[in-house]
């Protein structure tokens, strides 16, 4: 079988010649990057042979509306089957690919895949990477990643952490190459020969600089309307231990098809800098198989409005308490703390910082400008900062917060 109707072009073809067992495929809008993964992953079908393989997009809309849709488009006819009920496609010479959403990570489990293509990777929690490289783990499969950068999330953070990798690894005289398993291409929009170039210079022209740098570059950079905009990635800093004389206390915001989120922070008493340095970060799951990730020596300042939560939790012997849920307090306390320097975020907090680079005001549809109120998306961990944040002030500015010290 052989894939003959698809002409790649000149940044699809350096991803196509890569050897690296992961590669993170980012390019601008309509660039040609769910062709390219549908080739890709076809293809990996071919060399590997029978068996397993994951196709995975970040929501179910995104997977039957584009990746689905472009994966089936691609397959050489008769080559497969596909099943809608059990979102598979099936080779007749026993090749399964696996067609999930990441808004169901469980749907991943207990799947060994020979290779993975995931769609739109950058719309992605943090967790699904970690995921994803479990499941070619015992086959030392390949992962693609496709995507246009939304923020400077975990992918940001992955592709940064490589090129420290590397550049150690010259430092130590040695081959960078070797060090890293990660291939980072990037591409404009206008660098596909089919996208057309007026377009381009008309995104340029009307759109905001750091707004078409994302979508048409794929240059990564903050998102636009954050709320947490001064938080910096020297913020997030190495693990270390705790000292013993260091208050200790978490912030807690409940779920159940959304995540169920606890945070533990702990408060340097000479400088009141907060540390993040624990995160739970779990949906579909019952109190107790939550009650083992979570510690009985730490006040939890949790979601007021979950009062039955809140006494399920208190019968399982854990001290939980309701906070004060004035979000426009609460934004402000974690506001100042980062503006002062007194929050840090320990680096394998991986959903805490994802979030903080995604937290964004709620935008007018009509008018465009940016409303007083936070967008419900991308907010479990930063609902729960919150809540410690209060729990730790009492509600109380930095002068006050001084003055009581």
């Amino acid at each position: 079988m052989a894939i003959t109707q698809i002409r790649l072009h000149e940044w699809q073809i350096k991803a196509w010649q890569s050897k690296k067992r992961f590669i993170m495929f980012c390019a601008g809008v309509q660039s040609g990057k769910t062709t390219f993964g549908s080739v890709w992953i076809i293809n990996e079908g071919e060399v590997r042979g029978p068996g397993d393989y994951l196709i995975i997009a970040p929501t179910y809309k995104i997977l039957q509306q584009s990746t689905m849709q472009k994966f089936q488009e691609i397959a050489p006819r008769g080559w497969g089957i596909f099943n809608k009920a059990e979102s598979t496609f099936r080779t007749r010479d026993g090749r399964t690919f696996f067609l999930r959403s990441a808004d169901k990570p469980e749907s991943i489990e207990g799947i060994t895949a020979n290779a993975i293509w995931a769609d739109e990777a950058s719309l992605m929690k943090p967790d699904i990477w970690v995921m994803m490289q479990g499941r070619v783990s015992r086959t030392r499969g390949r992962i693609l990643m496709t995507f246009t950068p939304i923020s400077l999330n975990w992918v940001h953070h992955e592709i940064e952490a490589d090129k420290a990798r590397r550049k150690g690894a010259l430092l130590r005289g040695e081959d960078p190459e070797v060090s890293s398993d990660i291939e980072f291409i990037r591409f404009r929009s206008v660098d596909s020969p089919y996208f057309p170039k007026e377009e381009f210079e008309r995104a340029r022209q009307t759109m905001p600089m750091h707004t078409f740098q994302l979508r048409y570059e794929g240059i990564f950079g903050k998102a636009e309307g954050l709320i947490y905009s001064d938080f910096e990635d020297y913020m997030i800093v190495e693990p270390k231990a705790i000292p013993r004389e260091w208050r200790i206390a978490g912030g807690m915001d409940f779920g159940q098809f959304n995540p169920f989120v606890a945070l533990k922070g702990a408060i340097d008493p000479k400088t009141d800098c907060l540390y993040i340095y624990d995160e739970y970060y779990q949906a579909r799951k019952t109190y107790d198989e939550h009650k083992e990730r979570l510690s009985h020596d730490v006040t939890y300042y949790a979601d007021p409005s979950g009062a039955q939560d809140i006494e399920e939790l208190r019968a399982r012997d854990f001290d939980i308490q309701a906070a004060n849920n004035d979000v426009s307090t609460g934004i402000n306390a974690v506001t100042e703390r980062i503006k002062t320097g007194r929050l840090k975020i320990f680096k394998n907090c991986m959903n805490v910082i994802d979030e903080l680079a995604l937290y964004q005001w709620e935008r007018n549809r009509t008018t465009g400008e940016w409303k007083d109120k936070p967008l419900k998306q991308n907010d479990h961990c930063m609902d729960a900062l919150r809540y410690m944040a209060m729990g730790i002030d009492g509600g109380m500015g930095l002068a006050d917060r001084i003055e009581w010290l």
